[in-house]
C-alpha cells in the first residue's frame, strides 16, 4: 500500500507536469498568434492611396501634399515595403515633374508623395533638351499617360542668377563656362523680354516666374506628342515656382 506521503509527492509531481505543459501550450499559442500578427502587419499596405486619375484630380493631389509639407504634416504615402515590392513589377506615376536639379528642391518630398508615384526630370533651370522632351513624351504616352506635367521653378535658382551675371558682364553675348552656356543661352532671351536688371532676388524671382511659363510653353510648341495629349485633355501642363524659404508651391496657371 502506499505511503500517505508518497501520494502526495506523486500528485505535486503530476499536476507541476500539468501546469509546465498547459503553460508551454499557451507559449505556443501566443507564437502563432504573434507570427500570425505579424504577418497580417506585413502583408497590409500602410498609408496607400489611391492613383488620381484626371489633370484636376493629380493637380489637387499635388497640391494637398505640398500643404501638408509646408504645415509639416506630412504623411509619407506608398512609402513602405509593400509598396517598393508592389511597384517593382509595374509602376503607376500620376505625374511629371520637370524641374531644377538644384539640391533643394525635392518633387518627391515637396509634394508629399512617394514611391512610383511620380516621373522626375531635372536640368539646371528646368530649360529643355531634345532627350528630356522625350522622356516627357515617354511619360504621357501609353502605358502611363501621366496626365500632368508639371514645370517647376524655383526661389533664388543659381543658373538664373549665374545667366544674370553673365548678362549683366556682356548683354550682347552672354556666356558661362563650358555647357553650362547651353542653359544660359536658354534664360537670356526669358530675361530680356522680362526687362530685367541687375541680379538681386527680385530680379531673379521674376526670370524664374518667366522661364517656368515660357518652357511649359516651349514643350507644347515643341512636342506633336505632348501637344495632342494636351489638345484631347488628356494631359496637362502647368508651371510653378517653388519658394525655398517657406516650402509653398504656387501654381502659376491651374
Amino acid at each position: 500500500m502506499p505511503h500517505p506521503i508518497d501520494s502526495v509527492v506523486n500528485t505535486s509531481k503530476t499536476s507541476r507536469r500539468n501546469l509546465i505543459a498547459g503553460a508551454t501550450g499557451l507559449l505556443a499559442l501566443a507564437g502563432l498568434g504573434a507570427c500570425a500578427s505579424d504577418k497580417s502587419v506585413q502583408a497590409t499596405p500602410v498609408n496607400h492611396v489611391a492613383v488620381p486619375k484626371t489633370p484636376d484630380d493629380v493637380l489637387k493631389a499635388l497640391a494637398e501634399g505640398n500643404q501638408r509639407y509646408v504645415a509639416g504634416n506630412v504623411q509619407h504615402p506608398n512609402q513602405d515595403s509593400h509598396r517598393r515590392d508592389e511597384q517593382a513589377e509595374h509602376q503607376t506615376p500620376f505625374a511629371l515633374i520637370h524641374g531644377c536639379v538644384d539640391s533643394r528642391v525635392a518633387p518627391e518630398m515637396l509634394f508629399d508623395q512617394g514611391i512610383g508615384d511620380l516621373f522626375v526630370t531635372r536640368t539646371a533651370g528646368a530649360v529643355l533638351d531634345d532627350t528630356l522632351v522625350g522622356s516627357m513624351e515617354f511619360a504621357v504616352s501609353a502605358p502611363y499617360s501621366v496626365p500632368l506635367l508639371v514645370v517647376l521653378g524655383h526661389t533664388a535658382c543659381g543658373a538664373v542668377t549665374g545667366t544674370l551675371k553673365a548678362m549683366e558682364a556682356n548683354p550682347e553675348d552672354p556666356a558661362l563656362p563650358g555647357e553650362m552656356d547651353d542653359f544660359a543661352e536658354q534664360i537670356a532671351p526669358v530675361a530680356r523680354s522680362q526687362e530685367v536688371s541687375g541680379t538681386g532676388s527680385a530680379a531673379v524671382s521674376e526670370v524664374v516666374k518667366a522661364n517656368a511659363l515660357a518652357v511649359a510653353k516651349q514643350l507644347v510648341e515643341r512636342s506633336e506628342i505632348i501637344r495632342k495629349a494636351v489638345q484631347e485633355q488628356r494631359t496637362r501642363v502647368v508651371p510653378a515656382v517653388y519658394d525655398l524659404e517657406t516650402g509653398e508651391v504656387s501654381w502659376l496657371q491651374s
